[in-house]
């Protein structure tokens, strides 16, 4: 099978998110099962134009978009669709799959039509496009215009495709929620390298080697450093904790824009001492990080549309502690019915008290506890979340759509 791949991102090219991890995890097994698989996506950084990766051959096209206006987007748009037709002639593909909605649209607009498309809903793009521009200071008008446009784009990728998919049922939901019953999507969740993401896989000299006491707990979060990610209600609930268990650390890895302002918000709460703020951590780096956390928090407010991150502390024996938002409750609710798994998991609500006294009875478990319960995450995981699953049931599916 020939399947070309329109994405938003792939990694490991800089800025690679969630959607580009589950492009190369699950391209690359199919590159392994026997299948020609090529992506087309933006070029991101100083990466080549065109290169083989792990088996996937790799096209990337030139269109800046980011804090970008209309009439800078659009002079570059003739040179972008035909990077991206000339792509897709070079592949002629059995299945186009539809992983990210401005090459997605350019993808669309040069496969001919009788080429079957499945396309993955990773996240409403207008609701994106909201919640990260509420506080830039751009006119409502302006916000909602644009909204509107990403929505008729993105409208008409799913209505044109043959096959839907999400990874959650959170974002079933909001495929529903945002544009109606377009289609009948199929739920195939996100997976993890359990051999990669592993409880041995420490120490993380970053941490180890810190001065804090011992005997403290370790917290860490990895997440993008931006608005919805939870970073404010996870350092002011820190804060609240540290006051009864003053030997815990909390540890932040990523980097963005709001790095200025949470170090400061540490400061001003007087947990500075007690935070560690580590920015970007290498993906080499992140396996030996999870491996070193007593515990892993997930303080997401707003559309957590899957969460890969849960999954990799989940594989390295680390508990997590989340908010009951998006994915998030799918994956947690399950786990924590294990009975080695002494303390609730996902919080009952997305609320500061609630995560200071989830944090405290976590901290007041003994090292033998969280051993076993780390134990009982890794074996979850391992028997619902691997990514040899995800890429089965993607397989099929696309098969399907050829036959």
């Amino acid at each position: 099978m020939r399947l070309l791949v329109a994405a938003h991102d792939f990694y490991p090219d800089p800025g690679s998110g969630g959607s580009g991890r589950y492009v190369y995890e699950t391209t690359r097994r199919l590159t392994d099962r026997g299948h020609e698989v090529s992506v087309v996506t933006r070029r991101r950084g100083g990466v080549p134009a065109r290169e083989t990766v792990d088996g996937v051959e790799v096209r990337r096209y030139d269109l800046a978009i980011a804090d970008r206006t209309a009439p800078d987007i659009l002079p570059q748009l003739p040179d972008a669709a035909r990077a991206v037709e000339a792509a897709c002639e070079d592949t002629d593909p059995d299945v186009l799959s539809l992983q990210g909605p401005v090459t997605g649209a350019l993808a669309d607009r040069a496969v001919p039509d009788d080429v079957p498309r499945s396309c993955t809903f990773h996240s409403p793009w207008p609701t994106e496009y909201l919640l990260r521009t509420r506080d830039g200071g751009l006119p409502r008008w302006r916000r909602e215009l644009n909204a509107s446009l990403r929505r008729q784009l993105e409208r008409r990728l799913l209505e044109r495709a043959d096959d839907v998919v999400t990874l959650s049922r959170f974002m079933d939901d909001q495929l529903c929620g945002v544009y109606g019953p377009v289609h009948d999507a199929a739920v195939v969740p996100g997976g993890v390298d359990t051999e990669t993401y592993r409880p041995d896989a420490g120490p993380y000299d970053r941490m180890e080697g810190d001065d804090a006491d011992a005997d403290g707990t370790a917290f860490l979060t990895v997440r993008r450093l931006s608005p919805r990610m939870g970073h404010e209600l996870l350092l002011d609930a820190f804060a609240d904790h540290a006051s009864d268990y003053p030997d815990d650390r909390l540890y932040v890895a990523g980097d963005g824009p709001l790095r200025e302002e949470l170090e400061a918000r540490a400061d001003r709460l007087g947990v500075d001492d007690r935070v560690t703020f580590l920015g970007y951590v290498p993906d080499a780096d992140l396996p030996s990080a999870y491996a070193s956390a007593d515990a892993f928090v997930l303080p997401t407010t707003r559309l957590e549309g899957f969460g890969l991150a849960t999954l990799e502390a989940l594989s390295s024996g680390t508990p997590v502690v989340g908010t009951p938002v998006g994915g998030t409750v799918e994956i947690l609710s399950e786990c924590e019915r294990a009975p080695e798994i002494p303390e609730r998991m996902l919080l009952a609500g997305v609320d500061e008290d609630e995560l200071a006294a989830a944090l405290g009875r976590w901290s007041a478990l003994s090292a033998t506890e969280r051993e076993r319960a780390g134990e009982a995450c890794r074996r979850y995981v391992r028997e619902q979340y691997t990514w040899g699953r995800t890429v089965e049931a993607r397989e099929r599916r696309y098969a399907e759509r050829v036959a």
